[in-house]
């Protein structure tokens, strides 16, 4: 089977299911990755966005829908999961390479009111002060320049 055909069959098996969990009224979403660290003993959950920064005003930084940050604090809480959100800039250097930005999401939660908002409209989004974030220099792995 090639690839294609098992991104097709894997999708529509999560299609039926996700339809299952709708229909019983149970709140659902899906993690990006989760990765186990055998030295701290410890599981890590990740949401991950490779998206342009949200210039001010007020302030630049980056963001995700409210509700999916919830749910990821809602899950890390009853699971005793680290969760973290990380931000890839789409944006690629003359050296190839990128920004990613990370912070543990209780660490964003507990932020005070002047480093985060809410948008306006209908597509909310839950926007965290740049400076509230780790940064690192990655390099670009698919050699495209945006």
């Amino acid at each position: 089977m090639d690839d294609i055909k098992k991104l097709k069959q894997g999708f529509l098996g999560e299609s039926i299911v996700r339809q299952l969990l709708k229909d019983s009224k149970q709140q659902f979403g899906q993690i990006d990755l989760i990765s186990y660290d055998k030295i701290k003993n410890k599981i890590y959950m990740y949401e991950i966005k490779c998206q342009e920064r949200f210039k001010a005003p007020p302030f630049d930084g980056h963001g995700l829908p409210p509700y999916q940050f919830n749910f990821r604090l809602k899950i890390a809480t009853l699971t005793g999961m680290v969760p973290f959100f990380i931000i890839i800039e789409p944006e690629v250097d003359l050296k190839g390479e990128q920004l990613m930005f990370y912070q543990n999401m209780h660490i964003l939660d507990r932020l005070n009111n002047d480093k985060k908002f809410v948008t306006g409209g209908n597509k909310k989004r839950l926007i965290f002060h740049i400076d509230s974030f780790s940064k690192m220099k990655i390099k670009n792995i698919t050699n495209e320049r945006k």
